[in-house]
């Protein structure tokens, strides 16, 4: 081999060295990446009315009942005046917001006084159905949730108002 070919190797190495230190600078800048986002959904789930209905023997002192309505919970206040009368009280929940929810429960949250003489049914339970989102001037869906005490001591007339609460929770009802 002569001069010239060892110079042409000399010369092609480092033209390959070369490349390949402009190929790793080119790998190995920063990525910066800086944003904002917004997001214009609102979440907006509330008991928007409530009313109550007794069901009572005595005709002369009837039995009962307010509800008064919270965000998402309701508190009832029972006047029973006899075994065996019945107060349903209905609450509608409704989403006013632009994300869907769905109810994961509905509980009684607070006891009544006196909580052997009296039953309470609380419909539905559980989870719920999906509440569509508001959208523009379409309204959100809306569910009647029922509450009905039973006032089970029969031996005794109620002595004073039961008050209690009932309380719903929801959630983002998020696409399958």
């Amino acid at each position: 081999m002569g001069k010239n070919n060892n110079n042409i190797i000399i010369g092609a190495l480092i033209a390959v060295i070369a490349v390949m230190g402009i190929a790793f600078a080119a790998f190995s800048a920063n990525l910066t990446i800086n944003g904002t986002a917004t997001i214009a959904s609102t979440w907006n789930v509330t008991f928007t009315k409530g009313t109550c209905t007794a069901t009572s023997k005595d005709s002369a002192a009837p039995s009962s009942g307010t509800v008064a309505v919270s965000g998402t919970t309701a508190t009832i206040t029972a006047n029973m005046s006899s075994p065996g009368d019945v107060l349903t009280c209905t609450i509608i929940a409704k989403n006013e917001g632009t994300l869907a929810a769905k109810r994961s429960n509905f509980v009684m949250s607070s006891a009544l006084a006196s909580a052997t003489n009296y039953k309470v049914d609380l419909s539905p339970t559980g989870e719920g159905t999906t509440l569509k989102a508001k959208a523009g001037t379409v309204e959100g869906g809306q569910e009647t949730l029922t509450v009905k005490i039973t006032y089970n001591n029969v031996t005794a007339k109620p002595s004073a108002a039961e008050t209690f609460k009932a309380t719903a929770t929801y959630v983002q009802d998020l696409p399958a």
